[in-house]
């Protein structure tokens, strides 16, 4: 990816945790512009968390705002930004354990 010299690739991250770091910092641009790569390598990876957040944040950034500037859904993307947080700090998810 075009920022690989500046930050880590996706590809180089070891498991769920690494990935939602990754995902929570990669910058905007980089997620329209590379999203079939990230996609592709979330689902290769079953990381279910990981592409419910892509697909919110995407589709927060595509649609139209308020005519005040602000988000629409803003509700969704604090809750998919919450998930992911959870995630990056080790805190389980609610379908791990469940068998």
């Amino acid at each position: 990816m075009k920022d690989r010299l500046l930050r880590p690739d996706i590809v180089d991250c070891n498991g769920p945790r690494e990935m939602a770091s990754w995902l929570l910092t990669c910058p905007f641009s980089t997620m329209i512009s590379e999203e079939a790569f990230i996609r592709r390598w979330l689902q290769m990876a079953g990381f279910r968390e990981g592409l419910g957040y892509l697909d919110t944040i995407l589709s927060i950034m595509r649609e139209d705002r308020r005519e005040d500037g602000n988000l629409l859904h803003i509700m969704s993307f604090s809750a998919a930004n919450g998930r992911l947080w959870r995630v990056a700090d080790g805190v389980t998810t609610d379908d791990e354990g469940r068998g």
